[in-house]
Order: structure tokens, then C-alpha cells, then sequence
């Protein structure tokens, strides 16, 4: 969790490093991945977890679904991720969609 918090504050103070997304990581992956996150994420594409949460390759298994609703896909899905892959944290991402603050004339 301390992982995905001190991500999302990247994201939010423009300090993202886009971390691990080299050629070199590509190749640690080609064996197997270990991700030590499930993030259950609405399918929006202004909201996507491996940048608001500012993660590479290989960190997050992603599991998009419209409107953060969960399907018998989406539980195996998530099911497959802690039980063979060994994710031991599991976040439902819900938002909000705020309109922006209207100009006065």
C-alpha cells in the first residue's frame, strides 16, 4: 500500500518516473511476473493504475472492468493473481468524475 500511495503522490505533484519500463525489465519478465498488487480499476481511460499510481512493468495486475463492477471474469481473474502469482494486496480503485469549475463572464 505504502508503494501505491507514494506513486499516486508522484502522480499528483508531477514527479512521475515511469519506473521499470527499460528493455532491461522487459527481459526480467520473460520468465514469469510477480506483481504485488491486484488493482480492481473502472475501465475510464482517464484512470488508468499503472500511471495514477506510478508503476512500471511487472508491478500491478490490472483488472478493468466499466464501472468498478466485478464480474465471474473479473474475480478469476483476481483469484489467479494471489493464488499463482503470489499478489498479496487487493485495491478496488472507485473515483469520482467532478465537472470543472465553470469561468465567470
Amino acid at each position: 500500500m505504502q508503494r501505491l500511495m507514494a506513486g499516486n503522490e508522484r502522480f499528483q505533484n508531477d514527479k512521475t518516473g515511469h519506473p521499470l519500463l527499460h528493455s532491461e525489465r522487459r527481459e526480467e519478465l520473460i520468465g514469469g511476473q510477480s506483481p504485488f498488487a491486484v488493482i480492481l480499476s473502472c475501465s475510464d481511460s482517464r484512470v488508468p493504475p499503472e500511471l495514477i499510481f506510478d508503476q512500471g512493468l511487472g508491478g500491478l495486475f490490472v483488472v478493468r472492468i466499466a464501472g468498478n463492477t466485478v464480474t465471474r471474469a473479473g474475480l478469476e481473474s483476481i483469484d489467479y493473481a494471489v493464488s499463482h502469482l503470489g499478489t498479496n494486496l487487493i485495491m478496488v480503485l472507485g473515483r469520482t468524475t467532478s465537472a470543472a469549475p465553470s469561468k465567470a463572464p
